[in-house]
């Protein structure tokens, strides 16, 4: 009789230890997260859970080119990873672009959070404990100083952005197309996706921006020479332009032909410094062929008044470069890397 009980007791301890092991081994699910400005310095994003208790080991996080990655380790993504689990305030609108979370192996949740302006720095962050007052989850709190990190940005040098006018120049347009890829993505509309999206990101880091366009058009009128269109271009930049961009996507007959380079004119120094920076960061996007940094007399850059360079994004007639250029992920990125070439020549000094 006591040898049973003692088998009594040890099987239910064992019971006991098994389900606290369970409950200990459970995961935290997301509920939600919140992106909304704290103050005029910094913006708040919380990350709303239930379920569970997060631990600040469970936690890392990244701040790097425009994206801030949070790693949570013990979670499920649940509501988070649809759209309807993410709420971007209207003072965050200013700052935030998307907001993604996705399930990257068990048990493991990664959140991107994707700024509209290239913002660098420590990310602060704390565990905050449910609040039936504020009716709240308990919830990972991070913030991050989005006016310090613009103003390191723009002030690198001693330079003010604010003075500075850059003319972005997406190349061909209205009854001109330019390349057409293997499955009809067009010059002209990647081009022009990309140089909005550089002109949302330059202005927000304090430029003036002049477009040459901002949609499907000539810009002098269809049917006119090619040098009429090209000059068009060039006199959309005032007499005091600093920078002039030309964006463009390279074309072969073999579809193999691949590859970013960059062009500046001819014994153009400030245009050569201009075209290596760009050559530079769209090198750091990874994966794509580096065909060098050239000199070549295309009209835009030899009859601008300012600093010209004309990059060549990509081969659209590559069909793996086509789908690339095509995707909007990648126009964002490609337009932040036009923003860091011209943060790189203004905060260095325009000289090297």
């Amino acid at each position: 009789m006591i040898l049973l009980r003692k088998i009594l007791t040890c099987f239910t301890l064992l019971i006991v230890l098994t389900i606290a092991s369970v409950a200990s081994a459970k995961s935290v699910e997301l509920t939600a997260v919140n992106a909304f400005d704290l103050d005029k310095e910094t913006l708040r994003i919380e990350i709303s859970y239930d379920g569970g208790k997060l631990y600040a080991d469970d936690v890392t996080t990244e701040l790097k080119n425009g994206i801030l990655r949070v790693e949570l380790d013990n979670t499920l993504p649940g509501r988070v990873s649809r759209l309807s689990g993410t709420q971007i305030q209207s003072g965050a609108k200013n700052f935030v672009e998307k907001i993604l979370a996705n399930k990257t192996q068990k048990n493991h949740t990664s959140i991107q959070i994707h700024f509209k302006s290239l913002l660098e720095g420590n990310v602060k962050f704390s565990l905050e404990p449910a609040s039936r007052a504020d009716k709240k989850d308990a919830r990972l709190v991070l913030d991050v100083k989005k006016v310090a990190a613009q103003v390191e940005e723009q002030t690198l040098g001693g330079i003010d952005n604010f003075n500075k006018i850059i003319v972005l120049d997406p190349g061909h347009g209205g009854s001109d197309a330019g390349a057409i890829g293997p499955t009809g993505v067009t010059e002209k509309s990647v081009a022009l996706a990309v140089s909005l999206k550089a002109q949302k990101l330059l202005t927000a880091s304090g430029y003036s921006v002049i477009m040459t366009r901002t949609t499907d058009i000539d810009v002098a009128a269809p049917g006119v020479s090619d040098a009429t269109e090209l000059q068009a271009r060039v006199d959309k930049a005032p007499p005091n332009a600093d920078l002039f961009i030309s964006v463009h996507c390279n074309a072969f007959s073999n579809s193999n032909a691949n590859g970013v380079e960059t062009y500046h004119a001819p014994t153009a120094v400030k245009g050569e410094r201009l075209a290596r920076l760009l050559n530079e960061e769209l090198l750091r996007l990874g994966g794509l062929n580096n065909r060098g940094v050239k000199a070549a007399r295309f009209y835009v850059m030899t009859h601008s008044k300012c600093p010209a360079s004309l990059i060549e994004l990509g081969f659209i007639t590559n069909p793996r470069e086509e789908k690339l250029l095509a995707s909007n992920d990648y126009q964002q990125k490609l337009a932040q890397a036009i923003t860091n070439a011209v943060n790189r020549y203004f905060n260095q000094g325009g000289i090297n």
